[in-house]
């Protein structure tokens, strides 16, 4: 085994379980911003276009394992409205998402100290991320840099970079490729088994389940291993390389 790769939410920092409330909340704050722009637009009509906007985007995502960034999705709602999507705007608006997802943010316990010692071990380090509502890679590299974990990283490949969500596999070559491991030799650990799980073990990767309190069960998807916490898996890690198994 040489390169273990990462998820982000839910497996390495902790945010909002249940995104509804957070996305209403970002919504009104965009509407606002929508409605102080163009001085003539009705809160309530602004929040159902954007809120309309998100679902659609929500079943593309998950069908086609697409990115929506979220960029375009307000600049949509922008032109709709008859307000100037400048730049400034649309970093507003993005500004307004990324607030919601900071009132929960905090960092899984462990978390540093493993990727201390899976460094220490030799091991090359990346991560995998979808994006929360395609916020531009940018955001997550903030809560990354907060948390001092961009330090132990080789490379980070964002949803919202290359345009393609997880299970796509393409999304999980791209970041071996970056790293120079080959699938069998490495290990993806995730917190989803419908995006994380099923996408690595998809393309011949050792898939390590890391329990959070998100997560949706799936009978059909069986990860190569489970672990709780962090000490579980370094003695996962520890019983791997005692046994001389690569991945």
């Amino acid at each position: 085994m040489k390169a273990v790769l990462f998820d982000l939410g839910h497996t390495l920092i902790n945010y909002h379980n249940d995104w509804r409330g957070p996305e209403r909340k970002a919504v009104g704050n965009v509407a606002n911003i929508v409605c102080q722009a163009s001085k003539i637009v009705d809160v309530g009509a602004v929040e159902a276009y954007l809120l309309d906007l998100l679902e659609k985007g929500r079943k593309r995502k998950l069908t086609e394992h697409v990115e929506i960034p979220l960029p375009d999705v307000l600049s949509d709602c922008y032109a709709r409205f008859g307000c100037d999507g400048d730049d400034g705007l649309v970093l507003e608006g993005m500004e307004a998402f990324y607030a919601v997802l900071l009132e929960k943010r905090e960092l899984v316990p462990g978390a540093k100290e493993m990727l201390e010692d899976v460094r220490a071990r030799g091991y090359s380090i990346g991560m995998i991320s979808d994006v929360a509502w395609g916020l531009t890679s940018d955001f997550p590299m903030r809560d990354v840099k907060h948390y001092g974990l961009d330090e132990y990283f080789d490379d980070f490949v964002f949803s919202t970079d290359v345009g393609i969500r997880k299970p796509n596999p393409r999304i999980f070559k791209l970041a071996l490729f970056n790293i120079g491991a080959k699938a069998e030799e490495s290990v993806y650990v995730g917190n989803n088994l419908q995006a994380d799980i099923k996408g690595a073990l998809g393309v011949g990767m050792t898939a390590v389940l890391k329990r959070s309190d998100f997560y949706q069960h799936d009978d059909a998807i069986i990860p190569s291993a489970k672990v709780s916490t962090w000490d579980d898996f370094r003695a996962w890690l520890d019983e791997r390389e005692r046994s001389g198994t690569e991945g």
